[in-house]
C-alpha cells in the first residue's frame, strides 16, 4: 500500500508539471504569433501560426527560412516551471513536418536550477535523434533526468536553412524507471565515468556522492548498451553544473576521431597592417589534438607576425582573441610566441599542485616552431582584444599575455571558462573533457571566472570601438 501511495503522489506531481506547458498546439495567438511562446526575430526567417497545416487540433507553428548559410537561424521557446520532488526521467516531444527544406531542424531544451542557471542542455543532434528533412508529420523527442534541484525548462524548436518547417503538439511526459538490473557492460561504463569525475574533477569534493550513487542505481535500471547510459552520464554532469562546473563536456565518437586528425574549427588566423605601423593578428579557436595539424596552425600565426614585422616598421601589435572560443591552447600560444616571449607564461593549479606553462626554445607543449623569427623590437606595445566569446583556451591564451609590462587588455569581460579541461578517452570512442584545474597567470593570480579587461570599452553601432581604443593606446 505504501508503494501504491508513492506512485500516485509522483504521478500527481508530474501531471501538475505537464499542465504548465501553455498553448502546446499553437491554437491561441495574438497578431499571428502563438501565445505563451517567445519567437526570436530574424531578417532571414518568418515565424507564425499556420491554420492550414497541423498534426492535431487546428494549428501549428510555421517557420519559413530564406537563409543561405548556417549562421542564421529561427527559434521559438517557452519557459516551463517544474516542481520535482524526486528523481525522474522526462520526455519532451513534438511533431515536426518539413517541405522543400535544406538545413537543420532541432528540438532543444535547457534545464535550469532555482537561480536560472543552465545545468543541462540537449537538442536533437546532441541526443542523436536527428530530425529528417522533407518528411510528413513525425514524432521526435528529447530525454532528460531531473531532480529536486531542477526548477524550470526552456524548450522549443529551431530551424537553420531554407524551406518551410512546422512544429505541433508539444508534450512533456514522465518515463518510468525500469525494474531490471543494468547489464555488466553499461554498469561498468557508468562506473568508469564516475571514477574519472571522483578522482580528477576540481569540484569532486563539493558533490553529494551519496545522493548521486543512490539516484544512479534507479537511473541505470534497464540499461543494456553503452548508448543507453547517456542519461546517467548527463545526470553526473548536471550535478557538476549545480556546484559551478560550467566547462566539462562529452565529445561524441565522430568528433573525437576528427579531432585526432584535423581541426574541427573552420575559422582561420588572419592578419593585416593597420595605419601603416600597427600589426593586427586575429587568432580563432583551434579544435585538434594532432601535433602536426597544431604545428601547421602555429606556423600560420608565426609567419603572419614575421611578414608584418619584417616588411614594416611596427610601432605596436593588436592580438584579437574576441572570436577565440577555445580548443587546444598550445598551438595558439605557440604561434603567438614571438609576441608573448619565452619563460613561464602561467600555471595550472589545483589545491597544492601547481604545473607551469613553460615556453622554451619556441616549443610549447608538443608544438614547436622549427625556424623561429625574432621581432625587431620586443618592447612594442601589445593590445589584446577580448570579449564574451573569448572562452576556454582563448582565455588561457589571454592569461599567457597578462603580466607583461607592454601588454594591456581591451574590450569586455571574457566568457568565464577559465578552468582547464583534461581529456579522458572513454571506452566507446567518445572523449570526456573534465575541468581538472584552475588557471593562474605568471604573477600568481588565479582565475575562477571571467577575465576583466584593463580598459573596458563600450560598443557603438557601426564601429569597432575595441580596435579604436587599442590603436589610440599604441599610438599615444
Amino acid at each position: 500500500m505504501e508503494k501504491l501511495s508513492f506512485t500516485i503522489i509522483a504521478a500527481f506531481l508530474f501531471c501538475s508539471v505537464q499542465a504548465q506547458i501553455q498553448n502546446a498546439g499553437f491554437e491561441n495567438m495574438t497578431d499571428g504569433l502563438p501565445n505563451h511562446w517567445n519567437i526570436k526575430k530574424s531578417d532571414s526567417y518568418e515565424g507564425k501560426v499556420d491554420y492550414t497545416q497541423y498534426f492535431g487540433g487546428k494549428a501549428s507553428m510555421q517557420l519559413i527560412g530564406k537563409a543561405d548559410h548556417s549562421k542564421d537561424f529561427q527559434s521559438f521557446s517557452q519557459k516551463v516551471p517544474l516542481d520535482i520532488q524526486q528523481l525522474q526521467k522526462i520526455e519532451i516531444s513534438a511533431y515536426v513536418k518539413s517541405q522543400n527544406t535544406n538545413g537543420k531542424i532541432n528540438l532543444w531544451t535547457q534545464v535550469k536550477d532555482e537561480k536560472g542557471q543552465m545545468i543541462d542542455f540537449g537538442n536533437s543532434e546532441s541526443q542523436q535523434k536527428s530530425i529528417a528533412l522533407n518528411k510528413d508529420w513525425t514524432k521526435y523527442s528529447l530525454i532528460f533526468t531531473v531532480d529536486k534541484n531542477v526548477k524550470s525548462l526552456l524548450l522549443g524548436g529551431v530551424f537553420s536553412g531554407n524551406g518551410t518547417v512546422w512544429f505541433d503538439h508539444f508534450e512533456l511526459n514522465r518515463i518510468a524507471f525500469s525494474n531490471e538490473e543494468p547489464s555488466k557492460k553499461s554498469a561498468k561504463y557508468i562506473q568508469e565515468f564516475k571514477d574519472i569525475v571522483k578522482k580528477n574533477s576540481i569540484f569532486s569534493d563539493q558533490l553529494d556522492w551519496k545522493n548521486i550513487e543512490t539516484n544512479l542505481q534507479y537511473l541505470s535500471k534497464g540499461m543494456k548498451t553503452i548508448d543507453d547510459t547517456d542519461p546517467a552520464l548527463s545526470y553526473i554532469i548536471q550535478n557538476l553544473r549545480q556546484v559551478g562546473d560550467n566547462h566539462s563536456f562529452i565529445s561524441g565518437k565522430e568528433r573525437s576521431e576528427k579531432q585526432k586528425k584535423s581541426n574541427t574549427n573552420e575559422a582561420k588566423p588572419d592578419s593585416r597592417l593597420i595605419d601603416q605601423n600597427i600589426g593586427y593578428i586575429s587568432v580563432p579557436g583551434f579544435g585538434s589534438v594532432n601535433t602536426e595539424v597544431g604545428n601547421d596552425f602555429a606556423l600560420q600565426i608565426h609567419n603572419m607576425i614575421k611578414k608584418l614585422d619584417s616588411e614594416n616598421t611596427i610601432k605596436g601589435w593588436i592580438v584579437d582573441l574576441r572570436g577565440n572560443t577555445g580548443g587546444n591552447m598550445y598551438p595558439m600560444i605557440g604561434g603567438l610566441g614571438s609576441l608573448i616571449g619565452e619563460g613561464t607564461l602561467g600555471y595550472f593549479v589545483y589545491k597544492d599542485k601547481k604545473t607551469p606553462w613553460i615556453y622554451k626554445d619556441r616549443k610549447f607543449g608538443s608544438n614547436k616552431i622549427t625556424e623561429p623569427y625574432n621581432l625587431k623590437s620586443g618592447q612594442s606595445k601589445i593590445a589584446v582584444l577580448i570579449g564574451p566569446s573569448t572562452a576556454s583556451s582563448g582565455e588561457a591564451t589571454t592569461i599567457a599575455f597578462i603580466g607583461k609590462s607592454n601588454v594591456k587588455l581591451f574590450g569586455k569581460p571574457s566568457a568565464g571558462y577559465t578552468s582547464a579541461n583534461s581529456i579522458y578517452p572513454l571506452s566507446d570512442g567518445k572523449s570526456f573533457a573534465l575541468a581538472s584545474s584552475y588557471e593562474m597567470d605568471r604573477n600568481g593570480k588565479v582565475y575562477y571566472g571571467k577575465i576583466d579587461p584593463d580598459v573596458p570599452v563600450e560598443s557603438k553601432e557601426g564601429h569597432d570601438m575595441d580596435l579604436e581604443a587599442a590603436k589610440a593606446w599604441i599610438l599615444n
